[in-house]
This record gives C-alpha cells, structure tokens and sequence, in this order.
C-alpha cells in the first residue's frame, strides 16, 4: 500500500516549483489531476533546449510522470463547471499562480473551501500571499539573488549561482512538508485550511545557520566560493594529479587520517597545522601544502583511500556519473517512467527516498485523461462533446 493511496489532487501548478510538490505526491501514491490550458498545456512541455519533443520536454517529464492531464480553458463556463466538480471530490489544491490570480479565474480560496470544507489548498508563490513584495514574479535565479544565496557563493566578488534550480526544486519540497501536516490537520478535526509557501521562505530556510550567525553577530557573511562550512582548508574542493577530490576533513581525528592517508603524518608538528583554530588562522600555507600534496595522487585513489580510512571525501563527478553507478541502482532512488513515443524508459529520480511501488508511471500527454476524468465526474459523452464543441475542453 502506497502511504497516499485514496487521496485526490487537483494539480493547476506549472513550471517546477509546484509540479515538484505534485510529483512527491504521486509517488506517494496520490491520484493527481493535471489541469493544463487546451494546446499548450504547461509552460514547462515547451524546454525543449535541454531535451525531449514538442509539449513534452524532458525536464516537463522529470516532474510530471504519473499525473494525469486534463486539458481545460478556465475562461470557459463549461471548464469552470467541471473544475468545480473536481474541487468538490479532492483532497487538494495545489497552485502556484500569483496572489489573485485564483480570485480572477473565479475561483476564490474563500469559495473553494466553502464548496469543499475539507480541502487543503496550497498556494506556492515567489514571495507568500502578503508582504510589500507578493507581487512580485520569481525564478529560481532571482530567488537566489534576493535571499542572499547567490553572495554566499561569490568568488572574488562575482555572486555565483548554483547551477541548477535548487530553489524552485526545495519550495517543492517544503509545500510537500505542508501538505502532510495539513493532511494530519484535517484528520484530526475535519477541516481543510489554506497553506502559504513562498520561494524566498525556502531559500532562506537553506541558509537557515546563515541568517542566525547574522543574528548573532550582526555580520552579513561574505562569500565563500568553494570553501566548507567551517571554513577550513582541510575541507574543500582540491585539484589533484587527475581529476578533483572533495576533502571533508572537519575535526582533528578526520585531518589526522587524512595525513596518515597521505603518508605526511609529520605535519602535525608543524604549528600551523596542529589543531583547528591554526588550520583557520593559517589558511592560505595549509591550502597551498595541500594543493601542492594532492597534486601527486590522483582523485580516484584519493577518493578509495580516504573513505576507507574514514575521512569524507568524494571525486568531483558529473551527473551522469553518479547517476550510473551501482550504489544507486541498488537504492532503487532512480525510478524509470515511460515517455510517449520512444521505446526505452527515461529514467527520473522517485521521491528522495526508497519507496516500495510496482507501479511504473507514464508521462501524461497534453489532455490525455481529459474524457476518463469527465466521465469520473458524471459527463457522458454528449456533455463532453459539448464542452468540446464550446472550447472548454480539448
């Protein structure tokens, strides 16, 4: 049993925020309901410049396989009706429309909760539902920018972004955290309520330890490049003789293995390298004597030696890498889904954690489900006819 089998979601998201929550959801078990503008469906089918087809790009299908698409133009009497039936029959409503956005497509969240009491609307949104800067569109980049994220990854004075879409992927996940608790809510007292996820919330919840040391100290951190987090040189990124090694040297005993590793346990001795605070204070000679070190072996070894003798580290992969190698097949964390028109599976990332499910899931083409979906909803086929002939549905 899937831990959200019976449970209905009303998906009205786009892009990758909200399909990120939605796409947790599914592989939790829920039946989720895509509701995508006739014909173009999705902003996110049309990026295409990474990968895939016509409305159905990869980075779309990453996040979207297992949802069913129904495809409806809200402007339309018929597409409103019908979307009130399916708001009548959910568990929830996940969207991520600017504050307002719901209200002027007609549906309030005040009468989405009074036609269905027990509904769990989240609402995902750049910066929150209130505030001086609700209005205001986001991307992942400029979430990265406005929460300081970016500065925390400058080098030499150039912010640095990370180079892919953490924040969008993260706000996802914090609205499934959300939903859970909202579900647990409901199934103590019965009532649904209106859940308020913002972008930057996400942000800086990552940089959570730095917005207290600011607190603390009255200091904005600068940025930090590719140094570790305690801002030793004995954890970071190093090149080597062939390839990169991440070092994760934090504490006296893991320096310690990492020099008997390197045959240099005479170090020691030296002052500068003798504990933690001459490590800090001594920064720029322990990074040049490790970099000169480091440039005699090479990262594989390194990589081989190191975790053998305790010491966190890893060689510097590219995704493809890491995403072939045994230790993930046999987590199962990779789920294979089918993409319409090729024969081999793509392969997508499950929800983060292993989950036992047999179900392979499919990548929904624009407006695939829409006639099953209507009939759940008690529409025979010369109502769905009609909606088609009005425009509402495609």
């Amino acid at each position: 049993m899937n831990a959200l089998d019976g449970i209905r979601v009303v998906d009205l998201t786009h892009a990758i925020s909200g399909p990120t929550c939605t796409n947790a959801l599914v592989q939790m078990g829920a039946d989720v309901v895509k509701v995508e503008p006739p014909h173009v469906g999705d902003g996110f089918r049309h990026y295409t410049e990474h990968a895939g087809e016509p409305l159905l790009s990869v980075p779309f299908a990453s996040i979207n396989a297992g949802k069913r698409s129904i495809a409806l133009d809200l402007k339309t009497e018929g597409a409103r009706n019908a979307f009130w039936k399916l708001i009548e029959q959910a568990d929830f409503l996940v969207e991520n429309y600017r504050p307002g956005v719901l209200s002027r497509l007609g549906f309030p969240i005040e009468d989405l909760r009074r036609r269905n009491p027990r509904l769990i609307v989240i609402s995902i949104t750049g910066f929150g539902q209130s505030g001086p800067l609700a209005q205001w569109g986001a991307y992942d980049h400029i979430a990265q920018a406005i929460s300081g994220i970016a500065a925390l990854g400058a080098v030499e004075g150039e912010p640095r972004k990370i180079g892919l879409p953490i924040i969008d992927s993260f706000t996802g996940y914090i609205a499934v955290i959300a939903a859970l608790a909202a579900l647990r809510r409901r199934d103590a007292s019965g009532e649904g309520e209106h859940v308020d996820v913002a972008m930057l919330d996400a942000a800086l919840k990552l940089a959570n330890q730095t917005v207290s040391v600011h607190s603390y100290t009255g200091r904005t951190p600068g940025g930090t490049g590719n140094k570790g987090f305690r801002m030793v040189p004995t954890s970071e990124f190093y090149p080597t003789g062939e390839g990169w090694i991440a070092l994760g040297a934090n504490n006296q005993a893991q320096v310690e293995a990492m020099l008997r590793v390197l045959g240099e346990e005479a170090m020691l001795a030296d002052p500068r390298m003798a504990d933690h605070a001459a490590r800090v204070a001594n920064y720029d000679f322990v990074r040049g004597w490790l970099e000169e070190t480091l440039s005699r072996w090479s990262a594989e070894d390194l990589e081989t030696r190191l975790t053998a003798a305790k010491v966190p580290a890893a060689m510097i992969r590219e995704v493809g890498q890491i995403v072939e190698h045994p230790h993930m097949a046999q987590r199962g964390s990779i789920q294979a889904v089918d993409l319409p028109g090729h024969d081999r599976p793509l392969a997508t990332m499950g929800p983060g954690f292993p989950v036992d499910t047999a179900e392979r899931h499919r990548v929904p083409v624009l407006g695939i489900d829409g006639e099953a979906i209507l009939s759940e909803l008690g529409y025979d086929s010369r109502q769905i006819e009609d909606l088609r002939n009005e425009g509402a549905f495609a």
